[in-house]
C-alpha cells in the first residue's frame, strides 16, 4: 500500500489541481461575454480579501483572493460577485449601460453564465480524448471467462464462455460496459441477457455488495457480478518472472497451476498469491499442446496501512486483458466525448441514489477530501493526476449547473423562467433567491466539511 502524501504536497496539489480549472471556467465566462461586448469589472481566483491583482487597460481587476475555493467574473451592472442584478443604473451614459451584462438579450447572457461550465465539460473532453489518442483503445469481448468466490452470476446460473448481451437493456460489448451498469448499483437485481449456443436468455442476477481498497486505504461499495472476463492468456511478464524463467511464452493460455485446473486469470492470481517460495507446475496450452513447466513460486511483500507486512506469492505473468488498438484524432475525440457523458451519468446515479437513501450522505466530499485526493494522485505520477483533474472538471461543472440560485445553473433557472413569461422576475425576487441559494451552498459546504473531518484517521475515519 502507497504512503499518503506529505501536508505541502497535498496543498500543492490540490492548488494545482483546482487552480487552473477554476481559471479556465472563469475564462468561459469572461471570453464569452467580452465577445458580447459586456465590462468586466473583476475576475478573481478565489474570494474574499485580495491578495494581489492589476488591473488592465479596460477596467478589468484581475486578482487572486485569499479562499482559493472557487472565482468569479463581476461584470458591469452586477451588485456583487454572485451577479445579482445591480438595483439602480442612474448616473451611466449610454455607451456604458450598454456594456453592461443585464441589458444584453436573454440568449447572450445565457451563453456568457453557461460558458463557464461548458469550458470545464471541453477540458473533461479533451484530457480524455488524449489519453485515448496516447495509449489507445483496449478491445476485449464481454466473454466470461471464470467466477469469483460465491459468484452472484455464477449462481444465478451464468456459465463459463457465456458472452454477456446487455444488462437492464443497455447494449454490452466490452468488459468495461459492464462495470458501468454494476459498479454503482450494489444489493441491486439486474437482467443479464446472455448468448449461450447461438441462443439469447435474460437472468436476473442480484448484485454482490463488495467492498474495494485503493492503495492508500480509501473505500468504496460496489456492486459485483462476480464474473472475471479475463482469460488466463500470457500478455507479458514482469521482471524477474518465475513463469518467463520457467519457459513460458506470451501467447500461452494456462490451464492449470499444480492440479487445480483454472478458467481465468484471477483463479491463477489466487492460487498462486497463497503460495509464496512453494514449488508448483503451471500448466499452458501453446499451438494445440500441452507444455507443464515446473517453478517456484516468487515472493513479494507488501504492506497494509498500518505498516503490517504479508509476504504473497507470485510468477511474473501479466494477463493478455484484450488488445490495444490505436484510434485516430477524430475517433478518440468520440471516446472523450463518451467517457465524460459516462462520467457524468454516474454523478448523477450517485446524487439520486443519496437522496433516495441508497447511500450514504457521508459519501459526499468537499474540499478536504478533494485535497486529499489531489495529493494521493499527484503521488502516483502526472498520468494519474491529469486523469484525476479530469474528473474533478466534470466535478465542477455538474456542480455549477444544479439550479440553485448563485450558481451558474441557478442563473439558468431564473432565464428559463424569463423565457417563459417573456419577462425577467423582478429584482427584488432574484435577490432574495440568491442569498436563499447561497446560503444553502455555503450549509452544504459546512456539511461537507464536517464529513471530510469525521473521515480523517485522526477522528477515527
Amino acid at each position: 500500500m502507497t504512503g499518503s502524501p506529505n501536508l505541502l504536497t497535498t496543498i500543492f496539489a490540490f492548488l494545482l489541481a483546482l487552480g487552473p480549472l477554476v481559471l479556465v471556467h472563469e475564462l468561459g465566462h469572461y471570453l464569452v461575454g467580452r465577445l458580447f461586448g459586456v465590462k468586466a469589472n473583476a475576475f478573481s481566483i478565489g474570494f474574499g480579501k485580495e491578495i494581489a491583482g492589476w488591473t488592465d487597460k479596460r477596467g478589468t481587476r484581475w486578482k487572486l483572493s485569499a479562499l482559493p475555493l472557487g472565482g468569479y467574473v463581476q461584470f458591469a451592472g452586477d451588485m456583487n460577485p454572485a451577479s445579482a442584478p445591480s438595483a439602480a443604473e442612474d448616473g451611466l451614459t449610454p455607451e456604458e449601460r450598454a456594456q453592461t451584462f443585464h441589458v444584453k438579450p436573454l440568449w447572450q447572457r445565457a451563453l456568457i453564465v453557461f460558458a463557464g461550465p461548458l469550458t470545464n465539460i471541453l477540458v473533461c473532453v479533451l484530457i480524455l480524448a488524449a489519453f485515448a489518442w496516447i495509449n489507445g483503445k483496449i478491445v476485449a469481448d464481454p466473454d466470461v471467462a471464470g467466477f469469483a468466490s460465491h459468484s452472484a452470476a455464477q449462481t444465478a446460473g451464468i456459465e463459463v464462455g457465456d458472452r454477456i448481451v446487455s444488462i437492464d437493456g443497455a447494449r454490452i460489448s466490452s468488459p468495461f460496459d459492464v462495470a458501468q451498469h454494476t459498479d454503482f448499483f450494489p444489493g441491486k437485481t439486474v437482467n443479464v441477457t446472455i448468448l449461450r449456443d447461438g441462443r439469447q436468455s435474460t437472468v436476473p442476477v442480484k448484485l454482490a455488495s463488495e467492498e474495494v481498497s485503493d492503495e492508500f486505504g480509501n473505500k468504496a461499495t460496489l456492486g459485483d457480478l462476480g464474473i472475471d472476463f479475463v482469460a488466463p492468456i500470457v500478455g507479458g511478464f514482469s521482471e524477474d518472472s518465475p513463469a518467463r524463467a520457467a519457459g513460458a511464452e506470451v501467447g500461452d493460455r494456462i490451464v492449470a497451476v499444480g492440479n487445480t485446473g483454472v478458467t481465468s486469470f484471477r483463479q491463477v492470481q489466487d492460487i498462486v498469491t497463497a503460495i509464496p517460495g512453494k514449488a508448483t507446475t503451471v500448466t499452458v496450452m501453446r499451438q494445440g499442446e500441452a507444455h507443464v513447466l515446473p517453478l517456484v513460486v516468487g515472493r513479494h511483500t507488501v504492506a497494509d496501512k498500518q505498516g503490517r507486512s504479508t509476504t504473497i506469492g507470485l510468477i511474473g505473468v501479466q494477463s493478455g486483458a484484450g488488445r490495444i488498438e490505436k484510434v485516430g484524432a477524430v475517433e478518440a475525440l468520440g471516446l472523450g466525448v463518451d467517457r465524460t457523458i459516462m462520467f457524468a451519468g454516474n454523478m448523477v446515479t450517485g446524487i439520486r441514489q443519496i437522496i433516495a437513501g441508497d447511500r450514504s450522505v457521508r459519501e459526499l466530499g468537499g474540499p478536504i477530501k478533494m485535497a486529499k485526493y489531489s495529493g494521493e494522485q499527484f503521488s502516483l505520477g502526472w498520468s494519474a493526476f491529469t486523469f484525476f483533474a479530469a474528473m474533478i472538471s466534470i466535478n465542477l461543472a455538474f456542480i455549477n449547473l444544479l439550479p440553485i440560485p448563485g450558481l451558474d445553473g441557478g442563473h439558468l433557472a431564473f432565464y428559463a423562467a424569463e423565457l417563459v413569461r417573456r419577462k425577467p422576475l423582478d429584482v427584488r425576487s432574484q435577490e432574495w433567491a440568491i442569498r436563499t441559494g447561497v446560503a444553502f451552498v455555503l450549509a452544504l459546504m459546512l456539511f461537507v466539511t464536517v464529513n471530510d473531518l469525521a473521515s480523517l484517521p485522526i477522528f477515527g475515519g
